[in-house]
């Protein structure tokens, strides 16, 4: 990538594809950026750029890259695919550029501690968070593109007329007004989504639930 190119991109800020870091002074920070990539549509992260969208740019590149690369390693599960090069901005100092891709297999997880459980990060706009247990298994059995028939039972049909009411529902909405345990509506949710029956909109303090325009189309048929 020429600095052109770095500088037209930059410009645009922040988003659900692009990221910008100041350096790596917390790889951790980095990895789990990448995670949240790797976990929904990938994108592009810059080292050396200011949230605002200044290019500093590195003064040891070399060095920086080892570091973050070591922390790929160590804090990554399973492991991602990405390219990385470095952009030169002058003659002292550059910027590393990491393009992550969507991984086939999912959910990808940061191991803050290699001997334990890690966590599934997901991006949200310009947020990289941690995705729910709902979008854990979604992303675990979403490996086929086909729908796949259920059974749709009472809770079912309680579930699409509260979505048709209020145009999306949250589990907890659900579980209060069903009355089931959080395990059932969570199940409930889930099997839909896979199903591609419902989609999931990933929310910072919940994730919503909505009908597919197809299939919203359906029941109006």
């Amino acid at each position: 990538m020429k600095l052109q190119e770095l500088e037209d991109l930059v410009s645009k800020g922040e988003g659900q594809l692009l990221e910008f870091k100041l350096k790596a002074s917390f790889p951790e920070k980095i990895v789990r950026e990448m995670v949240a990539f790797a976990n929904t549509e990938g994108g592009q992260l810059f080292v050396g750029v200011d949230d605002d969208g200044k290019i500093s740019g590195l003064k040891f590149a070399d060095e920086e890259k080892f570091v973050i690369e070591n922390a790929i390693k160590t804090h990554i599960k399973p492991g991602i695919r990405y390219q990385t090069e470095v952009i030169p901005i002058n003659r002292k100092r550059s910027v590393l550029h990491y393009r992550i891709f969507e991984n086939r297999k999912k959910p990808i997880y940061y191991l803050e501690d290699p001997a334990k459980r890690g966590k599934a990060y997901v991006r949200l706009m310009d947020k990289s968070i941690q995705a729910s247990r709902e979008m854990v298994e979604i992303l675990k059995r979403s490996k086929t593109k086909k729908s796949i028939p259920i059974p749709l039972g009472d809770h079912e049909q309680l579930l699409f007329q509260l979505i048709e009411k209020h145009g999306k529902i949250s589990l907890h909405t659900f579980m209060e007004i069903s009355g089931l345990s959080k395990n059932k509506a969570s199940q409930i949710l889930i099997q839909l989504v896979i199903s591609n029956i419902l989609k999931i909109e990933i929310g910072e303090n919940a994730d919503f639930y909505s009908m597919k325009m197809k299939n919203a189309n359906d029941r109006h048929n």
